[in-house]
């Protein structure tokens, strides 16, 4: 219980703000004629991706029988996120604002 408690702390410090940190990035790189496309696709790819962890501990859960290996596959996309945050290139700020 002791270890659940920390690691959730240690999530809710660091994903917590991820949302706000993500909009300011997006922000920062998109060109101003395409801003509006960007986070109205930012936000659609929210919405229409939020089943995808729910489903994939649901049926997990489902076919190992096991809360454990279904509340594990939040690692993989974790790891998965993690990586694919390697790929994005730095940004410098535009000079237009």
């Amino acid at each position: 219980a002791t270890a659940f408690w920390v690691w959730g702390m240690i999530l809710g410090i660091f994903v917590g703000p991820l949302q706000s940190a993500s909009r300011s990035h997006l922000a920062r790189v998109a060109p101003p004629h395409l801003q509006t496309q960007m986070f109205g696709l930012f936000a659609f790819s929210g919405k229409a991706t939020a089943f995808a962890g729910p489903l994939l501990v649901g049926w997990v859960t489902a076919v190992t029988d096991s809360q454990r290996w279904g509340m594990s596959t939040i690692l993989v996309f974790l790891v998965v996120g993690f990586l694919l945050m390697l790929t994005v290139p730095e940004t410098e700020v535009r000079k237009d604002r």
